[in-house]
């Protein structure tokens, strides 16, 4: 147990070290931590239940500007909430001044043409693709009935829904037609827990709510 302890301690010690060093991106390396706790942290903040978390979800660039454009930006976590009929979109970002308007302004499309679009954007990359992670992700796709397969090929089955923007960053501030979910509101979520690793994250936590520049 000793040595556990110590190997999680060393794994957030050189997170906390190497976020401060140059083209580190901590939030590369540490968007699983945030994924595991993210139904508790939804559920708590924003009172709603997660049905699918899907990282790194594809959005056809060319459904956004009306061009024949297979290239695609990625959302961090698609989450879905089937209970409350609403999507959001999170993007979480370790560094404050890592936001970008470029990417608030795709993501502001996205929601605007909403998920029966962008879900015809993302067979129309699948089909332009030879990648077998691509037919995993419509695996997952057909289990929340966002796709069907209609004789071994994926039709859109997909409905609109009500979709909410939301950054998970070190600190809150005022975004209007944004969420905000703060490290400080993560914390808080988390207080509860006993376990050694969510301990070690909440304590790393409170360090990266410092901006590293």
């Amino acid at each position: 147990m000793a040595e556990e302890n110590q190997l999680i301690n060393d794994l957030f010690a050189k997170l906390d070290k190497w976020r401060l060093f140059p083209s580190y991106q901590l939030e590369r390396r540490s968007d699983i931590f945030f994924a595991v706790y993210l139904p508790d942290i939804i559920k708590k903040v924003l009172k709603y239940e997660v049905t699918c978390i899907i990282p790194e979800f594809p959005i056809r660039i060319g459904e956004l500007n009306n061009k024949e454009l297979n290239r695609s930006f990625k959302i961090d976590y698609l989450v879905y909430c089937k209970k409350a009929n609403r999507v959001l979109f999170i993007e979480l970002k370790t560094d404050i001044t890592s936001r970008k308007p470029k990417q608030d302004k795709y993501l502001e499309k996205a929601k605007e043409i909403n998920i029966k679009q962008l879900i015809e954007g993302f067979i129309k990359i699948s089909k332009a693709t030879k990648s077998t992670k691509y037919f995993n992700l419509i695996q997952e796709l057909v289990g929340i009935n966002w796709i069907k397969m209609e004789r071994n090929a994926p039709e859109n089955s997909s409905i609109d829904y009500e979709i909410e923007i939301v950054y998970i960053q070190p600190k809150e501030e005022i975004s209007p037609g944004k969420t905000i979910i703060s490290f400080d509101d993560i914390i808080d979520t988390l207080s509860s827990y006993e376990d050694i690793i969510t301990k070690r994250f909440v304590e790393s936590l409170r360090n990266w709510r410092t901006n590293p520049n």
